[in-house]
C-alpha cells in the first residue's frame, strides 16, 4: 500500500481539505455550486494546494502562483466556463527524484486532494498507513464544477500502473496526466512501455494529458536542469519540451503501437508544428501518412496561453480538424489578467465559424470525454 505518513505535508493536505469543506458548506458556496456560469469546458487548468506550493515555491523558474478554490470558481465564471478538469502542473509527483516511495505517496496525496474537490462520491474515510488518527470524512466539494486528471508516479512503472488503476477506478479521475519527461525519461522511452501497455489495455480508452516540464539530464548520478538558456523554462522551454515529447512519441512507435490511447497536447502542441515536417518526412511516406492520421484523430490540442489567432495556424496548416481543438486556460500559471485576452483571441477569430468556436469551447470535450465527465 501507499504510506502517506512518509510525507511531512500529509497533515497539511488534510487540513486544507477540511477547511475547504467548511467553506464549501456556506450559503455563498452553495449558490456557486448551483450557478450556471456558462457552458465552457476547461481541460488545461491547475490546482495549487497551499501545502504543495510550500514544497514547490518555483515552477518553471518563476514563483509558483497562489490558488484558491474561490479564485478558480470566480475565474471560471468570468470566462463562462462551467466545468474545469483540474490537473497538476510540473513537477507533479516528481519532487523527490530517485525516491520511488515518496513519489508514489505524493501522487496518491495529490489525487486524493483533487478527488475531494471534484468527485461525486468517494470511498472515504481514508485510512493512512501507520497513522490511525487520520480518518477524515472527506466529501466532494464541487462535483459539478470540477473533474480531475490522475497523477501517476512515473518513471516507476509498476507504481504508476497501481496508482492509475486506483485513481481511475476508485477515485474517479477522468484521465491521466503525465509530464513530457519524468526524471529525464521522455514518454517514448522503452523503459515506460509497460505503463503504456497497461493504459492501452483498459477498455475505457484513457485520455493522457501531457504537461510540459523542465528538461533534465543525469550527470555523475545527479539530475541537472538542462535548460540551455538564461531564461526561465516556463517562458519558452516548455514549448520545446512539448515538441521533444511528441517527436519522441512519434519516433519511438508509442503512438502507432498503443492505438487505444488518446492524448491532449498542451498549448496547441507548443513548438511541435514548427518541426513536424522536418521530423516526419525522415520516416518515409507511409509512416508520415500514418502519423498525420494519428495527429488528426487521437491527439487533441488545447488552447492554454495566447495561442489564438496566430500560433494555432501552424497546427491547422497540417489539416488538423478543428474538432480536435479544446479549450484550456492554464489558470493560475498564466500572467494575471491574460485570461480574457487569450479567450478573446479564440472567440473573435474570423477564420472560425460560430459553430466551430462553440465546439472548441465545449462540444469537442464532451465528445472526447463522454460519460467520464460529471456534467
Amino acid at each position: 500500500g501507499i504510506d502517506l505518513s512518509l510525507l511531512n505535508c500529509t497533515t497539511d493536505a488534510l487540513d486544507f481539505i477540511n477547511t475547504a469543506a467548511t467553506a464549501a458548506s456556506s450559503t455563498a458556496a452553495r449558490r456557486r455550486k448551483r450557478a450556471n456560469t456558462g457552458n465552457g469546458i476547461d481541460v488545461h487548468s491547475h490546482f495549487v494546494f497551499p501545502w504543495y506550493k510550500d514544497l514547490v515555491p518555483k515552477t518553471g523558474g518563476v514563483d509558483t502562483p497562489d490558488w484558491t478554490l474561490e479564485d478558480h470558481l470566480s475565474l471560471a465564471s468570468s470566462l463562462s466556463i462551467t466545468k474545469t478538469i483540474l490537473g497538476s502542473s510540473t513537477p507533479q509527483a516528481n519532487i523527490y527524484f530517485g525516491n520511488q516511495a515518496l513519489t508514489a505517496a505524493m501522487a496518491r496525496l495529490l489525487n486524493i486532494s483533487a478527488a475531494a474537490v471534484s468527485v461525486v462520491s468517494l470511498p472515504f474515510p481514508v485510512r493512512f498507513a501507520h497513522d490511525p488518527l487520520l480518518h477524515p470524512q472527506i466529501r466532494a466539494l464541487y462535483p459539478k464544477k470540477f473533474d480531475f486528471f490522475c497523477v501517476v508516479p512515473l518513471p516507476y512503472v509498476n507504481a504508476a500502473i497501481s496508482e492509475a488503476k486506483y485513481c481511475l477506478d476508485t477515485l474517479g479521475g477522468v484521465g491521466i496526466t503525465t509530464m513530457t519527461n519524468h526524471e529525464g525519461l521522455y514518454l517514448g522511452n522503452s523503459a515506460l512501455d509497460g505503463f503504456w501497455s497497461y493504459v492501452n489495455s483498459r477498455t475505457d480508452k484513457p485520455i493522457i494529458y501531457v504537461h510540459p516540464t523542465t528538461p533534465y539530464v543525469k550527470v555523475n548520478g545527479k539530475f541537472v536542469e538542462a535548460n540551455p538558456t538564461l531564461y526561465s523554462s516556463g517562458l519558452v522551454e516548455f514549448y520545446f519540451e512539448t515538441a521533444r515529447c511528441y517527436m519522441d512519441l512519434s519516433y519511438s512507435g508509442v503512438l502507432t503501437k498503443y492505438t487505444n490511447i488518446r492524448w491532449i497536447a498542451a498549448h496547441v502542441g507548443g513548438a511541435f508544428p514548427g518541426i513536424l515536417d522536418r521530423m516526419i518526412k525522415s520516416l518515409g511516406t507511409s509512416m508520415e501518412s500514418t502519423l498525420k492520421s494519428i495527429y488528426s484523430t487521437r491527439i487533441f490540442w488545447d488552447s492554454a496561453g495566447p495561442v489564438y489567432p496566430n500560433q494555432v495556424r501552424g497546427l491547422l496548416a497540417y489539416s488538423i480538424p478543428k474538432s480536435q481543438l479544446l479549450l484550456g486556460t492554464d489558470f493560475p500559471y498564466a500572467p494575471a489578467g491574460s485570461y480574457p485576452g487569450a479567450l478573446a483571441g479564440l472567440v473573435n477569430d474570423a477564420d472560425f465559424t460560430q459553430t466551430e468556436i462553440s465546439n472548441i469551447l465545449r462540444n469537442n470535450s464532451v465528445a472526447l470525454f463522454g460519460k467520464k465527465l460529471n456534467l
